[in-house]
């Protein structure tokens, strides 16, 4: 309603506003007017609207009245109550004025009596403490004894913060401050041991669980260490994860440090319990293994060992990256990792130190200094390190001495004989290991890896580039030095020229042997492929050694003896045509030295025998045509230029089948490598000194080898050339004689020639059939009958005359060739039928023996007509001294064979 009445009054009011203006204006006009009608005109017009003012008020005030009157109640209303207020107020006033007059006549009492209330407080406060540090160390001691660190650790920090606080001047508190402090001490090795134990022994006694219960029941029990590890296994362990338990510990011990964590020392504990379960796991394997110091171990329980504790420290790392990444949120900057990972190096160093047999060579030994080394010394890539230089010779016998000392005041515990050679089944894992350290770490090559020089003398720092240095110079020099021993053995023993009986009888045992060594290097490089360009240089060594020792044998057995007036030796004629080039590349194109040199083995399948009749024919033909061109022609043959001795051909023919069967071995055990060592063994150049002063060019270790190989391949052939060369000498050698004159007795039926020849023949085949394979036998005794054939027929050539007896003692010696070779071929050997017919034609006169020639073109050649004709000539009582009588008949055959067929 009152909206609605002011909105009826606001117009009004406008028009009062208007109206005051203009009153005000008028008043303006008086008071600055200076005329008085103007003023006077002013003031009627002021009159007026005050008038006019008056009645409109009025009218409002007549037509508002209710209104006006509701105001005035309201107001007096208002006004009634502001006085009530008013009223009060001032009571209140007057109130507060008299108790703050009370409370200034009683201040000073209350203050007393506040502060006597604050110090007795205080001093409950005070006792209440007092018997709470009296408390706490048997607090502490039940918790510790429950494994609650996490609250003795509370109550133990709140407690020293109390006595190193407010109650740190108090006198009589002194015992049980140090009571408190011991306690705390002693809560921070137990918080500090569950680290500890979290960290390594947890991991470590795992794997000896499943050790220890793979063993047999007795042997646990006979055992202390068993039995305790037997026990705790039994137990129930904590299913709590690692992170957990070591989050509640390392939390604890925060609280007890203050807010912060000491981890040097945890790390150092750590290192140490890494050290001692270490030797646990040794010792507990020498009880699995049943070893003692009568009985010692074997490599296996060796690598067994090292799988083993790898295992263990791959475990405990995995707890260490734990506490490093708990660590990582509070501000300690201890590099957890890298200290774990220089104590577990440091205790495996100290363990396979403790298994190889470190001492170095010149240690051990003096060595002549007269006496050369053995030829590895010689290679390009050999060590510099000699025993030469007095200096360090000193230094090598006091380390010997030290040596000795410190074994005899410690002697660690091993599971089998230390040796440098344990390093090969301890790599592999020691390799994992290395790897997981470079990865973890960052850093290549880790201190296990890493290459130092070595000296003789041990520096401080050795075992932290332990295994590369070992390797590298220990390892390698030890496997030289035995390898040098073991290929002179071999090579040098007096049955090195003699095959085995038992499981080869065509392999020579010094070939067996060297095959040995070559076995053991390509299980080096196979098990430490990290020094595959080492160990490759060592196999290298050892073919180039018995390259030399082959080719040396080969020269002695085929060199003539010097004569007694210091005539130089010569060399057998089947060793001379062998090492002559055109003559072996002939013989070796011939299909029969195809298939021989290719006869099958596990790698090359045979090739099959596709030779026909004429193929034969032709082949021998060619042979017999190369043999006679050039020991035909031969004023004489010694016997020195002949192999008389069996010994030197069987030492021949099982050389070559050593040789093929050793290089077919080898280029086996090179096939076998990794394809990864392959590739880097193809980047290895290498560079071989000889001790004649020759050096090889730098080539790839396995091109280098190939060569070797090669070179024996080479040998070998040469071997079977020669065996086949040397029986066609010996054809020579007795049937050549035969074209002689000579004083023979009518009673023998054969000439001595050849029955020697018969019982050369039959002793080669004797000796040859049981060590050459048939493919070569047949190679070597094949084509002999038409060669003793084309002798018989060319030596006619030479032969003065033949008498009736003489054309029959020739046949007779075909015939006893013939049957000779018939016995060792098994065939009729029917190129000597054709020998044999060659001089009973001779049974005719020479015009007669010209009559029946033009039907033999098919069995002799113009040239062996030739012959024929000459010696029946020669032989023939007339014609012999008749002077133009062979040039007649000569050009009768050339006319008669000039006529076709």
């Amino acid at each position: 309603m009152l909206r609605n009445k002011e909105a009826g009054l606001r117009p009004q009011l406008e028009s009062c506003m208007v109206q005051t203006g203009l009153l005000i204006n008028v008043i303006r006009s008086l008071t600055t007017s200076v005329s008085e009608d103007q003023r006077e005109l002013e003031k009627s017009r002021l009159q007026k609207g005050f008038q006019e003012s008056e009645a409109l008020i009025d009218k409002l005030v007549k037509s508002h009245q209710h209104d006006v009157e509701e105001c005035l109640d309201s107001f007096r209303d208002v006004s009634t109550r502001i006085s009530a207020c008013r009223e009060r107020i001032h009571n209140v006033r007057n109130a507060l004025h008299t108790c703050k007059t009370h409370l200034e006549c009683r201040r000073d009492d209350l203050k007393k009596l506040w502060l006597e209330n604050s110090l007795q407080k205080h001093i409950c406060e005070i006792m209440a403490q007092l018997d709470e540090l009296k408390e706490a160390p048997s607090k502490i001691d039940t918790l510790m004894n429950q494994g609650n660190y996490t609250d003795a650790a509370k109550i133990t920090s709140t407690s020293r913060d109390l006595l190193n606080g407010r109650l740190s001047k108090i006198e009589g508190l002194c015992q049980l401050r140090t009571m408190i402090r011991e306690t705390s001490e002693r809560l921070s090795e137990k918080i500090v041991d569950q680290i500890v134990d979290i960290l390594v022994v947890d991991p470590f006694e795992h794997h000896m669980f499943d050790l220890v219960q793979a063993m047999p029941e007795q042997r646990v029990l006979e055992s202390e260490q068993c039995s305790r590890l037997h026990d705790k296994a039994k137990l129930s362990r904590s299913h709590e994860p690692v992170e957990a338990r070591l989050r509640l510990a390392v939390a604890a011990l925060s609280e007890l440090g203050g807010g912060s964590v000491d981890m040097d020392r945890v790390m150092s504990l750590s290192r140490a319990q890494i050290d001692k379960q270490v030797a646990a796991s040794v010792s507990l394997m020498r009880i699995r293994a049943t070893i003692d110091e009568n009985l010692a171990g074997d490599q296996t329980h060796l690598t067994q060992l090292v799988q083993m504790i790898v295992c263990q420290l791959e475990s405990s790392r995995t707890a260490h990256k734990v506490l490093e990444k708990i660590c990582e949120e509070s501000p300690s900057s201890t590099k957890i990792m890298k200290l774990y990972w220089e104590g577990a190096q440091n205790a495996v160093e100290a363990l396979v130190s403790d298994h190889l047999d470190i001492t170095p060579l010149a240690a051990k030994e003096p060595i002549d200094s007269k006496k050369p080394l053995f030829r590895f010394d010689a290679t390009a890539f050999a060590s510099g390190t000699s025993t030469t230089d007095p200096s360090l010779q000193v230094i090598a016998v006091v380390t010997s001495a030290n040596w000795r000392i410190v074994e005899m005041l410690q002697s660690p515990l091993v599971v089998c004989r230390p040796s440098a050679f344990n390093i090969v089944p301890m790599f592999p894992w020691l390799r994992k290991l290395m790897d997981s350290i470079e990865k973890e770490t960052a850093e290549s090559p880790c201190q296990l890896r890493r290459f130092s020089d070595y000296k003789i003398h041990f520096s401080e720092n050795f075992s932290r580039r332990f295994v590369h240095s070992f390797v590298m110079e220990l390892f390698v020099e030890r496997v030289k030095a035995g390898l040098a021993d073991r290929i002179e053995n071999a090579l040098r023993r007096s049955d090195n020229t003699r095959p085995r009986t038992s499981v080869n009888s065509k392999v020579l045992p010094s070939c067996e042997r060297v095959l040995e060594l070559c076995q053991e290097v390509h299980g080096l490089i196979v098990s430490m492929d990290l020094y595959a360009d080492r160990f490759a240089a060592l196999w290298l060594l050892v073919l180039t050694d018995y390259n030399k020792n082959v080719t040396d044998m080969y020269e002695r057995t085929t060199k003539s003896l010097s004569e007694i007036d210091g005539v130089a030796s010569r060399r057998k004629i089947s060793a001379a045509w062998a090492a002559d080039e055109d003559i072996s590349r002939l013989l070796m194109s011939l299909p029969n030295w195809l298939m021989a040199a290719t006869e099958a083995t596990p790698s090359t399948p045979s090739v099959p025998n596709f030779e026909s009749e004429k193929d034969i024919r032709q082949r021998n033909e060619r042979e017999s045509e190369i043999l006679i061109g050039n020991l035909a022609t031969q004023k004489k043959i010694e016997r020195a230029e002949l192999l008389t001795d069996i010994s030197d051909v069987r030492s021949l023919a099982a050389l070559h089948e050593s040789l093929r069967w050793f290089a077919c071995e080898v280029r086996r055990l090179i096939n076998s490598l990794p394809q990864h060592v392959k590739t880097n063994l193809r980047g290895c150049m290498v560079q071989v000194r000889f001790k004649d002063g020759q050096i090889t060019d730098n080539e790839p270790v396995l091109d280098a080898m190939e060569d070797c190989i090669s070179r024996l391949d080479s040998i070998s052939d040469t071997c079977l050339l020669m065996l086949h060369l040397e029986l066609r000498v010996h054809c020579f050698f007795h049937l050549l004689p035969l074209a002689r004159p000579r004083n023979v007795s009518v009673h023998e039926e054969l000439d001595a020639e050849v029955i020697e020849l018969g019982r050369d023949l039959q002793s080669f085949h004797q000796l040859l059939s049981s060590i050459l394979s048939q493919p070569k036998l047949r190679y070597i005794f094949d084509g002999l009958g038409h060669l003793c054939a084309a002798i018989f027929i060319h030596s006619s050539q030479h032969m003065p005359r033949l008498s009736e007896a003489g054309k029959k003692r020739v046949c007779r010696n075909i015939w006893g060739v013939q049957q000779r070779l018939s016995q060792i071929t098994s065939r009729r050997e029917a190129e000597l039928d054709r020998a044999r017919a060659f001089f009973e034609l001779l049974a005719h006169e020479p015009d007669h023996l010209l009559a029946q020639l033009p039907d033999r073109r098919s069995q002799f050649t113009p040239v062996e007509m030739g012959h024929l004709v000459a010696l029946s000539v020669r032989s023939h009582p007339t014609l012999s001294s008749q002077h133009g009588a062979l040039e007649q008949r000569l050009a009768q055959l050339s006319s008669l064979l000039k006529q076709p067929v």
